[in-house]
């Protein structure tokens, strides 16, 4: 697998998603990581609450407190953590957890487009993919709406 020839072992991965069809593409990915110290951060809901060495933020798209209140939250944890490796699925929560990683922190950066973009790119990918390190699309269609730093991986799901 891509992400397994990318990664090293006793490197701290730390999983980033929203919640909802984010959250179920990161579970979906979780095999890969046996045997790596990980930690996930992502929204505190009813599906989200039963992970272990999960941080929980309110979510950051529900106004300019929680925007701000889960900013801090995020830069502590990634303080906290000091992941090498940083993997998302989006939504906007990967946002500014990967600026925080790779300009304060040095994290290598993963990003895979959710599976529900084929032909156009989310928001979320527009705006982390500059600075990637390794960007994932699950549908062939896409690579063209990316330059040639994108892979195609197939799906997921």
């Amino acid at each position: 697998m891509v992400l397994c020839t990318f990664m090293k072992r006793n490197k701290k991965i730390g999983l980033i998603c929203s919640h909802g069809g984010h959250f179920t593409e990161i579970l979906q990915l979780l095999e890969a990581f046996e045997g790596y110290p990980t930690f996930l951060l992502t929204y505190k809901e009813k599906a989200t609450s039963a992970q272990k060495n999960t941080y929980y933020i309110s979510n950051i798209g529900r106004g300019p407190i929680a925007l701000i209140v889960g900013i801090i939250k995020i830069f502590l944890t990634l303080l906290k953590e000091r992941p090498n490796i940083l993997v998302s699925t989006g939504s906007e929560i990967a946002i500014p957890s990967f600026y925080f990683g790779k300009f304060l922190f040095g994290t290598k950066l993963i990003y895979l487009e959710c599976s529900a973009q084929v032909y156009q790119p989310s928001m979320t990918g527009k705006l982390v993919y500059p600075i990637t390190d390794l960007f994932l699309v699950q549908w062939e269609p896409l690579l063209k709406r990316y330059s040639p730093k994108a892979k195609y991986v197939g799906g997921l799901i």
